[in-house]
This record gives structure tokens, C-alpha cells and sequence, in this order.
């Protein structure tokens, strides 16, 4: 692999695709070698018809979904897998809603591992048929050091709603079909150093050839998990970082900072803070309330006006405060074992808008529910003539999901 630094953005890319292509001929050739008793692999299959109310428009959608995850154990010190999600989507909103039936084809890993088939079914509908490896990996265990290699799910978060520290994958809350989260093509080292500490190194690469590197440094102190990170972000940024998680009596307290600066800038500029913390506290009726704030140095520089743009492209971490501050509560309750309800607020002060998100789950074996989701999204944006206008759309989701 060709030298690498910030400044320069240089790498050898034919070593990189070269990799990745080994990558996907060992996986394959492991699960033919080896038994049916080194191979695991279990999944879902989900429906979800959803209904979205936008602007007084009603469009409609239909996603039936499987998910399948394949684990190979060719030896005590190697494993591999490889995991894929494919969607048959048919509604009015891949007609209605521009550029969302083009955006399902979209990878944002090094490897375009994605396929996309869509069509019109009239003159009100489409349909899209897309398939997409979000998990295609090998892993290699040598006693305290792990090195796992290929398009993986590199979670640091700490916090439940955003996530600062989470450079490598972020993702939208608002998203409630996906609870599997996007992979990153990476290299990641984990060094073990005791039974709460832990050194990672990760090198990631997306589809723009941009690379992110960084290290984390995680431990354990007076009952708290600690993390410091940092590194450079996507060629562009030095970013610093740091997270925890712990309890204050019966309080659960999370918390995540991260701060940018432009590398092309940075004698010039003074740099961006993202910063998240909340609570969560459950009663003896498990009875659970969740309380969560974000503050994004980011937000003044978007350009946002439509909820729809939440609902678009690969959420970027420096996206992920839309206004200024973001408050956030949830509350929710088991009625009975097999039967929950929750309610989902968040506060956008600068919009003077809000967000609500009620939910019923009702679990009727235990690999199989229902799960009935509304959102609400009403802010004030500024339009092109200089003034403001009101915005409100509401969204419905009826899911069917079967866990094997």
C-alpha cells in the first residue's frame, strides 16, 4: 500500500480493490471447503408498507425485505462472513419524491457491492429491486490482537440518538428500517490491554477514495467506560474526540464530543464542536425515560429546507445536528411481555419545529412481531423569496418482521 498522509491524499488504490476482491474469493472458498459445522447463518424477512403524507400529498410504499448473515469458522484464530440485505420496493414515492429510486443504487463503501433494477409501474408508481453487501469481512485473532479486514460496522458511539464519535458509520434515527446500520471498508486493528481497555487503529475508504484514519483509546475508571479518539476525517479534517458511559446512581449517563478542524484551513479557522449527552432512567415497572441533547457547530452551515433532505443520501457525522441545539425525550413501557408502546420527541428551537414519534411493538412469537411507527415533522424553513414558510409531513409505518 502506498504512503498516506492528511496533506497529500495519496494512496495506491489497485492494492486496495486487489484486497478486497481476495476478500470476497476467501470468504467464498471457505464456506466451500470447509462443513456445514463451520457455517452459521441465520437473518429475517420484514414487510413494511408505509404510508407519507408530504406537503397534503399522500404517497404510498410497499418494502419487503430479507436479510441474510453468513459466518464461516475455518480455524480457532480466523473467521469470516458475509452479510446482504435485498429489497423488492414498489410505490408512488419512487415516482414522486426526485431522485429517491436513483439513491437506492448508491454505495457509499470503496466497493460498489450494491445492484439496483427499477422501472415504472404506471403513471403513479415504481418499483426497485436492489440487493446490497453491508458486511464482508475476515478477521484474524492472535491472542490480545484482532485485525479484522473488509466492509464491517465500526461502532464508537456512546449516546442513543447522535452520535459525534461515530465517524466511521453514521446513521439517521429516523430511519426505522435498518436497525443493522451501514459497514465501512476498513482495515481495523484491536489491541486488547486489560479486561475494560482496548486500542483500536482503523483505516477506512469510501467511494469517493477519500480515507479516514483514526485511534481510540477506551477504558474503564471510578465506573465509567472512557474513550479518547482522533485522527483525520476523510482527507479533510483533524478531528479530536472523547465519550463515556456510566451511571449516577440508578441513572444511566452517556455523553460524546467531537471537534473538527480544516486540514486546508487550519491556521485560518478555529474549528467545529459536536457534542451529545443524555440520561436514561427505568423504574422497577420498567417504565423507561430517555432525555438526550445535541449540539452541532455544524448546523449553521447547512442548507436545509425540507424534512426530506433527512430521508436522502448517506448521512455524514457532521450532519447529524440539523439546527443549532437538538433536544430530544423518549419515553416508553411494556403494557405487557409481548406488547410495548413508546413515544419519541425532539425539539428544534432555531426551526421552531418539533418531531413525534409514537410506536407500538407487539411481539407474537418470540422471532416474530408487529410494529406499528408514526412520525411527525412540522418546522418553519426559509424559501427562496426571502420569507418562511411552514412545513409538516407526516409518515406511517405497518412492519411485519420474521427473525430465523
Amino acid at each position: 500500500m502506498g504512503k498516506w498522509s492528511p496533506m497529500s491524499g495519496k494512496i495506491n488504490m489497485s492494492i486496495i480493490k486487489r484486497l478486497h476482491y481476495f476478500l470476497i474469493l476467501s470468504i467464498l472458498a471457505l464456506g466451500t471447503v470447509y462443513g456445514q459445522e463451520k457455517i452459521t447463518m441465520d437473518g429475517y424477512i420484514s414487510n413494511t408498507f408505509s404510508l407519507y403524507n408530504i406537503e397534503d400529498e399522500l404517497l404510498w410504499e410497499n418494502n419487503f425485505m430479507d436479510r441474510f448473515n453468513f459466518m464461516v469458522y475455518p480455524a480457532h484464530w480466523l473467521t469470516g462472513t458475509i452479510q446482504f440485505r435485498s429489497r423488492i420496493i414498489t410505490g408512488s414515492t419512487l415516482k414522486k419524491i426526485p431522485g429517491y429510486s436513483e439513491g437506492l443504487g448508491m454505495d457509499p463503501g470503496y466497493m460498489d457491492m450494491t445492484l439496483l433494477n427499477n422501472g415504472d409501474l404506471g403513471d403513479n408508481a415504481g418499483y426497485a429491486f436492489t440487493t446490497t453487501v453491508d458486511r464482508l469481512w475476515l478477521q484474524f485473532n492472535f491472542g490480545n490482537l484482532e485485525a479484522i479486514v473488509g466492509r464491517q460496522r465500526i461502532n464508537w458511539g456512546q449516546t442513543l440518538v447522535w452520535n459525534p464519535n461515530d465517524i466511521f458509520n453514521s446513521y439517521s434515527y429516523f430511519d426505522v428500517d435498518y436497525p443493522e446500520r451501514p459497514g465501512s471498508d476498513a482495515i481495523r486493528l484491536q489491541y486488547y490491554t486489560g479486561n475494560a481497555s482496548t486500542i483500536e487503529l482503523v483505516a477506512k475508504i469510501d467511494s469517493s477514495n477519500r480515507v479516514t484514519v483514526a485511534g481510540y483509546f477506551r477504558f474503564n475508571t471510578l465506573g465509567f467506560d472512557i474513550q479518547m479518539l482522533g485522527g483525520a476525517y476523510q482527507e479533510e479534517d483533524l478531528f479530536l474526540g472523547t465519550g463515556w458511559s456510566g451511571s449516577l446512581g440508578p441513572t444511566a449517563f452517556r455523553g460524546e464530543l467531537s471537534y473538527f478542524r480544516d486540514l486546508s484551513q487550519f491556521k485560518d479557522t478555529t474549528g467545529y464542536l459536536l457534542a451529545s449527552t443524555g440520561l436514561d432512567y427505568s423504574f422497577s415497572n420498567s417504565l423507561m425515560l430517555q432525555a438526550e441533547v445535541m449540539y452541532s457547530g455544524f448546523a449553521k452551515e447547512m442548507d436545509m429546507n425540507d424534512f426530506l433532505q433527512l430521508y436522502g443520501g448517506n448521512l455524514d457525522v457532521k450532519n447529524l445536528g440539523f439546527t443549532t441545539w437538538s433536544l430530544f425525550a423518549n419515553i416508553s413501557y411494556p403494557f405487557t411481555p409481548l406488547f410495548t408502546g413508546s413515544f419519541a420527541s425532539i425539539w428544534y428551537p432555531e426551526w421552531k419545529g418539533f418531531f413525534l414519534g409514537p410506536s407500538l411493538d407487539l411481539s407474537i412469537r418470540s422471532n416474530m412481531a408487529f410494529s406499528l411507527i408514526f412520525q411527525h415533522f412540522s418546522a418553519t424553513f426559509d424559501n427562496p423569496t426571502g420569507g418562511s414558510s411552514r412545513s409538516k409531513n407526516t409518515f406511517g409505518f405497518l412492519r411485519f418482521k420474521w427473525n430465523f
